[in-house]
């Protein structure tokens, strides 16, 4: 009786291992792909919203509706990020750490911390992300990184040396972190479906593909299967994600298999699905078919008005010394540019301008008042061009015709936007080509170097001054020189404040609410602490409603770390704003007093619809 009572428990206890095993694979898992789900510790929506407050602080919410949990910053510092923390677990680091967190959404960005019990600091496994989808990676290969090292994170994992932990086992914790823009506080949310870390794997140390060497191939030529390889062989997770840096020239399915759908170059990756940091990639080479001279003369001279689709193949296809060199007749309503191949005309035609409809006159065809971009040596040309769904063939007569500007009965208005594929073969058989971009745009505001020391175009900060302006002058100020046509803007932060940027507030901007605006902003030069700290330029913005601030703390548009001249489109989320323009010397590792940026020239503009 008593060994009856013994097996009964025995099949009591295999039942109960066995419901315990299938509940650890209820969890996200990629068995239609073919493998086994890793054991790991999973964390779902409903769990993560009863993890503690992560250190700066934060809150986790739980979204019944769409199982999801979103992750907040609540820290009240300047630090401007914060979050949740996992529970406490051990990792064995003789085998590979895999983190592993599924982001529905990212209002702006996230960071991943390691908690190792004992140390004082935190180790960065993930910061400044803000990808969606599921992220992967293992832990130690990432805080190893270069790019934490050329930041010189504390502390140091063992940068030299390999993990300092390598081999031992370690009580620890995951910080999960929203973070806000730099500088200023602002509501920082990062919503995520589940987080698992997995800790008995071998790790990835590499990626191949197979079947490269024939992707060089004319458009829709039949597909080519590639395959990838994960390194080592013993790896348990082989799974590969397949991607293509431009679909509109070949595509690839999630087997690997490569479509070659348009006319020119693009790259093919296939990515470690466990390890999103381990990949491979293929270069693809998409022909047209007229790549020879003779078929691409041929099929030009055939050219009807609808073949739109031929004309795109041939004006994507590459020869030897193919872009144009232009000169653009100048009108007052333009501002042109070009670069290699490609012509932009921003149209900023006023109709209300007398000496802008003037000038209009003086250049007419049909009915619209046009500029012309000519061609040296173009005499005797034959012009095929690509315009409003139409191909179009002509004889060059000095010029070819950019339109700005329409007549509507006794005066002009402007023209919309428009682009125009320009082919030319020239009478001694040389074949050139170029694009040309017409945006009609509304002029907002145009700042040169001068502009930004101009009291009455430029606000600096001055906490003295908070009666005036409580939200302008609450923010950390910067200095202003103008130096050899430059404006120098450096940070100047209050003496107390422990991040090292500072900026100054233009004056009030008006667009219409949903308009896309256009920002223009020339960084002549950015100076830096070293090689790995740099200086970094912000640009943010004041919303107003009614004569308020819509919000204390300014919005970020974008941000940089290198000199260049950058166009910026945004949609205006009310008809009043204020830009914040930043030089940040705060970064991860250290901070940069000296913070400086030189800046050219800053316009303003709205994208006519």
């Amino acid at each position: 009786m008593f060994r009856k009572f013994l097996v009964f428990l025995l099949v009591l206890v295999m039942a109960a291992g066995m419901g315990a095993c299938e509940k650890k694979d209820d969890k996200p898992d990629d068995t239609d792909n073919g493998h086994t789900p890793l054991e790991g510790t999973v964390y779902t929506a409903s769990d993560i919203r009863n993890f503690g407050s992560g250190t700066p602080a934060g809150v986790a919410n739980y979204n019944e509706a769409d199982d999801t949990v979103s992750i907040w910053n609540i820290d009240a510092s300047l630090d401007n990020y914060g979050g949740i923390q996992t529970p406490s677990m051990e990792l064995d680091f003789s085998k590979a750490v895999i983190f592993q967190m599924e982001v529905v959404s990212c209002y702006t960005q996230y960071i991943v911390k390691l908690s190792v019990a004992g140390e004082k600091e935190y180790y960065y496994v993930l910061s400044d992300e803000g990808t969606t989808g599921l992220i992967s990676v293992n832990v130690v290969d990432a805080m190893l990184c270069d790019k934490y090292r050329e930041k010189n994170t504390q502390p140091d994992p063992g940068y030299a040396t390999g993990w300092k932990y390598d081999g031992q086992k370690k009580n620890c914790t995951f910080h999960i972190l929203a973070k806000g823009p730099s500088g200023e506080q602002q509501t920082a949310e990062v919503v995520v479906k589940s987080i698992a870390i997995y800790n008995d794997q071998e790790a990835v140390t590499g990626v191949s593909i197979s079947g490269a060497e024939n992707l060089t191939a004319k458009k829709g030529s039949a597909p080519v299967q590639l395959s990838a390889e994960i390194a080592p062989q013993s790896v348990e997770d082989k799974s590969i994600l397949w991607s293509s840096a431009d679909e509109t020239v070949a595509t690839v399915s999630d087997s690997g298999l490569v479509n070659f759908v348009g006319v020119g170059r693009t790259v093919i990756t296939a990515t470690s699905k466990i390890d999103q940091s381990k990949q491979a990639t293929a270069e693809v080479r998409v022909l047209s078919g007229y790549e020879t001279q003779s078929d691409f003369k041929t099929a030009l001279s055939s050219l009807g008005e609808n073949d739109t689709e031929k004309f795109t193949d041939l004006f994507l296809t590459e020869w030897d010394d193919m872009y144009a060199e232009l000169s653009v007749t100048q009108k007052s309503a333009l501002e042109i540019e070009y670069e290699e191949g490609e012509l932009y005309i921003e149209n900023y035609f006023d109709g209300a301008d007398n000496a802008m409809q003037s000038e209009a006159a003086t250049s007419t065809e049909g009915n619209y008042a046009v500029t012309k971009a000519q061609l040296s040596g173009a005499d005797g040309a034959t012009v095929y061009t690509l315009a409003n769904g139409k191909v179009e063939k002509s004889a060059y007569d000095g010029g070819i015709t950019l339109r700005y500007a329409e007549k509507n009965g006794a005066s002009y208005e402007k023209a919309g936007t428009y682009t125009e594929y320009v082919i030319v073969e020239f009478a001694d058989g040389a074949v050139k080509k170029f694009r040309a971009d017409v945006t009609a745009v509304t002029a907002v505001e145009r700042y040169a170097a001068a502009d930004f020391a101009d009291a009455s175009k430029w606000t600096i900060p001055d906490r003295n001054k908070q009666d005036e302006d409580s939200v302008v002058h609450a923010l950390s100020p910067a200095s202003v020189q103008i130096e050899n046509g430059v404006a120098v803007i450096k940070q100047n932060k209050y003496a107390e404040s422990a991040f090292c940027f500072g900026g100054i507030v233009s004056n009030v901007l008006s667009a219409q609410k949903g308009d896309t605006v256009q920002v223009v902003l020339d960084v002549a030069e950015l100076n830096r602490k070293s090689d790995y700290v740099k200086t970094m330029w912000e640009l943010k913005i004041i919303y107003y409603e009614n004569g308020k601030a819509v919000s204390a703390n300014p919005f970020t548009v974008e941000s940089g770390n290198e000199a260049g001249k950058y166009t910026i489109n945004f949609t205006a989320q009310y008809a009043s704003f204020r830009f914040y323009l930043v030089v940040n010397g705060s970064d991860i590792g250290e901070q940069f007093p000296d913070a400086q940026m030189k800046i050219g020239s800053m316009k303003i503009q709205t994208l006519d619809r």
